[in-house]
């Protein structure tokens, strides 16, 4: 999975849902398996937070992305699998 297609799911659940209350989110794709981290304090490294979060959660060289709001209206992906990182800023509504 790219950055660009949990962007594209992401958007979707902004639409349906909103990004006021949007709460950082992981992707693990070989499972289908996607979930949201609660109670992340605003002034922290909410990007380091999540990613080790995210690691915690996925098995050894396991692929996965995360999301989280960056701004009012943006949002960043990350995605790792074992060394590969790759990441991408994405505006609330698809363009």
């Amino acid at each position: 999975m790219t950055p660009s297609d949990f962007a594209a799911i992401t958007q979707r659940v902004v639409a349906d849902q909103g990004f006021e209350e949007f709460q950082p989110t992981a992707c693990f794709p070989s499972r289908r398996d996607i979930r949201a981290l609660a109670g992340v304090p605003a002034d922290e490294d909410i990007r380091k937070i999540v990613i080790e979060w995210a690691k915690d959660i996925a098995d050894p060289d396991e692929e996965f992305l995360v999301a989280f709001k960056t701004s009012d209206n943006t949002f960043k992906v990350v995605r790792l699998q074992g060394t590969l990182e790759e990441e991408a800023e994405f505006q609330v509504e698809a363009p």
